[in-house]
Formats: C-alpha cells, sequence, structure tokens
C-alpha cells in the first residue's frame, strides 16, 4: 500500500482537487451570474408588458371602462400558472388608491381601497411616492413594478404587475440543475484523465526515486535506472542522476583498480621480505656446505656443519609457518590460569624490570576460546607494550582482559611516542616491524587469529598513549563452566 507521503498519490489527487474545486467555483459563479441574468430578465419582461399596457389601461380608467381594463389585464397574463400562491397578479389603482380593476378579484376587491385588505395594506406600505416613472420594489417575494398612468402628464392612477413568487428561483434550479447535469458527465471524464495525467507525471520521479534507493544495496554496475530525459525539471534531475552513476561506476573502478595495486604492492613487499627472510638462511647453509666440500677430509666436521644447516632450515620453517599461521579450536578451553600464565612470562621478560605493568585479569572462569590462541594474542600484544613502554619516560604498561556481554576483551595500552600516521596503515603487515632486529610477525599472528575468530582488533596511537583493543566473541553453543583448579 503506498504512503500518502509518496507523490504517487499527491500529484495525482491533488490534480483531482484543484478539479472538484475548479468544477465548485464554476457552479456558484454560473450560479450567481445566472440569478442576477434571471432578475435582469424579470425586470425587462415586467416594464415590457408594462408599457404594453399603459396606454389601455389609459384609456380605460379615463372612460371608466372597467371591462376593457380587466380583459387587458387578463388577456397579457403570464404563461406562468402554478399554484394560486406562486401566479402573478395586476391592479390598477385610481386617483383615491383605490382598486379600479384586478386580474384576482378575490384577493384584491373592485372599488375597495388598497388598505381595506391585509395583503392590500401591505402592498399599500411598500408603494413608492414618486409618480416620475416605473420603479421596481420587491413585495412577497415577488419582483413588482409601479408605473403612473398619465393623461397630459398627471397622474389619473397606477398600474401594478407582480411577477410569479419564487419564479427566479425555479428557473434557476432548472438551468442549474441541466448544467450540472453537464458538467457532473464531464467530471467523470476529467478526473479518471486527470488522475492518469498526474502519475504520468510523477512516474520519472518515482522511478528516479526507487533507483537512488537501491545505491548502496546493488553493485553500481548492476543498476539500470530507465529514466527518460527531457527539457523540463524532471528531464534535467534525470540527467544530473544518470551522470551521478557514471562517476561512481568510474569512481568504482579506480577504487578497485587500486585495491589491486595495493594488493600487488602488499604481495610485493610480502614477497620481498619472504626472499630477504629465506635467503640469509640459505647463504648460511651454502656457505658452510662449501666450506665443508673445500677442506680436507681430515679437518671436515659433518656434525657441525650438519647442525647449521638443521638451524637454517629450523629458521626457513618457522619463516613459512609465520605466513600459514592456522588457529585450530581445540577441546581445551582458555582459563583464567592461561591468562596468569601470561603474566608471569611477561614479568620474566628482562624488559619487564623496568616497567611497570598494571596487571588486571577479570576472567574467572572457563571461557569457549582455545587456550593457545589467546595465549598468543596476549602474549605477542603485551610483550610489543613493554618493548615500546621501556623506551618512553612513564615507562608504563596497562593490561585489562575480561568478558562484557558475551565477549571476551583484551585492552592493552602502552606509554611512549606515537605510531606516525603513515605506518598505522601497515601495522598488521609481515615483516614490518618499528624494533631494531624484530622480525615483524608478531602482529601479524595476532592479526590472522583475531580474523580466524571472528573477533576485531583495533589501534589507538597519540598524546604519548598507543591502545590495543582485540574483542573475541565467545561462541553460545559452549556456556561458560567453573575454571578447573589446577593447584
Amino acid at each position: 500500500m503506498q504512503s500518502w507521503k509518496s507523490l504517487r498519490l499527491r500529484v495525482p489527487l491533488s490534480l483531482v482537487v484543484a478539479t472538484l474545486l475548479t468544477f465548485l467555483f464554476v457552479s456558484i459563479v454560473i450560479g450567481i451570474q445566472t440569478s442576477v441574468n434571471l432578475q435582469a430578465d424579470q425586470r425587462r419582461a415586467l416594464v415590457a408588458e408594462s408599457f404594453a399596457l399603459s396606454p389601455i389601461l389609459t384609456d380605460a380608467l379615463l372612460h371608466d371602462d372597467v371591462w376593457t381594463a380587466y380583459t387587458a389585464l387578463k388577456g397579457t397574463a403570464s404563461a406562468w400558472q402554478g399554484q394560486q400562491g406562486n401566479a402573478p397578479f395586476r391592479l390598477i389603482l385610481d386617483e383615491q388608491q383605490r382598486i379600479f380593476v384586478s386580474d384576482h378579484p378575490q384577493r384584491f376587491p373592485l372599488a375597495e381601497a388598497l388598505t381595506e385588505s391585509r395583503q392590500g395594506k401591505a402592498l399599500a406600505q411598500r408603494l413608492p411616492a414618486t409618480d416620475s416613472g416605473p420603479v421596481f420594489f420587491d413585495f412577497d417575494n415577488r419582483q413588482v413594478i409601479h408605473t403612473p398612468l398619465l393623461s397630459e402628464d398627471t397622474a389619473i392612477g397606477s398600474l401594478i404587475i407582480a411577477g410569479p413568487r419564487f419564479a427566479i428561483q425555479h428557473r434557476l434550479v432548472e438551468i442549474l440543475g441541466g448544467g450540472l447535469l453537464v458538467m457532473l458527465a464531464l467530471l467523470l471524464v476529467i478526473i479518471p484523465f486527470g488522475w492518469i495525467w498526474g502519475s504520468h507525471l510523477v512516474q520519472p520521479l518515482s522511478r528516479l526515486a526507487e533507483c537512488m534507493q537501491q545505491i548502496g544495496k546493488k553493485p553500481i554496475e548492476s543498476l539500470h535506472c530507465p529514466i527518460p530525459t527531457g527539457g523540463d525539471e524532471i528531464g534535467q534531475l534525470a540527467e544530473g542522476f544518470r551522470e551521478m552513476l557514471s562517476e561512481l561506476r568510474e569512481k568504482q573502478q579506480l577504487e578497485r583498480q587500486m585495491v589491486a595495486q595495493d594488493r600487488l604492492a602488499a604481495i610485493g613487499r610480502i614477497a620481498g621480505g619472504v626472499a630477504h627472510e629465506i635467503n640469509n638462511p640459505l647463504a648460511g647453509m651454502l656457505v658452510a656446505i662449501d666450506t665443508y666440500k673445500n677442506k680436507p677430509d681430515d679437518q671436515k666436521n659433518a656434525s657441525k656443519t650438519l647442525a647449521l644447516v638443521e638451524r637454517g632450515l629450523d629458521q626457513i620453517r618457522e619463516t613459512v609457518s609465520a605466513l600459514l599461521v592456522e588457529c585450530r579450536l581445540e577441546q581445551r578451553q582458555c582459563s583464567s590460569h592461561d591468562i596468569e600464565d601470561i603474566h608471569r612470562l611477561i614479568l620474566a621478560d628482562p624488559l619487564s624490570s623496568a616497567v611497570n605493568i598494571h596487571w588486571q585479569n577479570e576472567v574467572t572462569t572457563d571461557i569457549a576460546l582455545p587456550a593457545t590462541a589467546i595465549r598468543q594474542i596476549l602474549l605477542n600484544l603485551v610483550l610489543n607494550a613493554v618493548q615500546s613502554a621501556a623506551d618512553s619516560k612513564e615507562k608504563t604498561v596497562h593490561a585489562n582482559i575480561q568478558v562484557v556481554d558475551g565477549v571476551l576483551r583484551m585492552d592493552i595500552r602502552n606509554s611512549g611516542e606515537p605510531i606516525p600516521d603513515e605506518e598505522l596503515e601497515r601495522i598488521f603487515e609481515p615483516f614490518h616491524t618499528r624494533r631494531q632486529g624484530g622480525t615483524g610477525f608478531g602482529l601479524w599472528i595476532t592479526y590472522q587469529i583475531v580474523d580466524q575468530l571472528k573477533g576485531e582488533i583495533s589501534l589507538q596511537s597519540g598524546q604519548g598513549e598507543t591502545r590495543f583493543m582485540v574483542d573475541l566473541p565467545i561462541p553460545e553453543r559452549a556456556a561458560p563452566t567453573p575454571a578447573e583448579n589446577d593447584d
């Protein structure tokens, strides 16, 4: 289900609402204008009827010819013949405001004063005082025209014609009813068209949004966005998005090339280091063999030469083994005693006597991690910390080992000069060392073991302190058991 915040719904819905509001506004305007036109048409009809009757009624009034006047009024009766309450009425008043003749004698009896009946009294109160010409006024929801009947510019009476009651409203309803039916038929066509057109307008934006959501989730190479371009703003936006995708593809290719170059460079450094580490013992062994061959038989010492060759081969084997380090999950789990053994080994190192080692082991139970691997990680990191702290002024090392939320955490800190930024990126590479006589295998082996145990190792160096943080997740399949007492 689409969200109401989506333009896929908001734009078509806005077009539909705009169409409905336009329909309502136009209907109101047409209704008002039609009402005004109907009122004007009725006034013109009343004026025309008044002018047509005035000469005949003036002559009938002068000759006291009631029948002629009554015939004239009935002969020009309106075609509106509704109910009695809706019908128009006409009457002639003489100079004394008495009813000379009326087309509704029951309502306005002849020869009576206009004010003698209740309806006549109400009408008399609305009659204008002027006799200068036709005057319009409203009475009983009707338009009424009062026309003086003149003889030689002297008023001898007046003609009152009232239009049908609610005639304008009825006519307005008829006209608007027909118009509304036509407009509703148009709406049935316009609204679906507006919805389809609005959806078509938003479709490029929707596709663009879907493509932008895929960035980072799919490879840039497999991301295809068939977004139409054009001269409008949406087309320009789509064109800019395509250019961005093209630049991202180029950037990704450059990054891959750089990674490949870095890997080749790392392989070259490793190969150079291996060649150097193997070449030295090989050269020694070749010299020993050559010396053995060139000595007289009575001076040859085979055992000495073989021991020299054996030590050289052992050195080559250790170098290769360091590169092929593997962490096998042995049966014995790491215990608090294994960690304390590392503390005793560190204290036996000659440099440790010149360094203040703050050791804190909070592990009190066995943990489901291989003991040999944990010992090797801890030994490498603490020995490196001791060797670095020995050259500093503070000469301090802090080692904190604890279990936090199912993770074995080893936090090793030492005082000393910070590691330069250019060396931080290579700190875990083999054969890279900052110490005189170092092999560069310690941190490499540590990194390999942490990686095989699905852990994380981080390094922070600055402001006179270097800190290694190792987090190793403890498998849930093997719950911790109390440490066995080795005493």
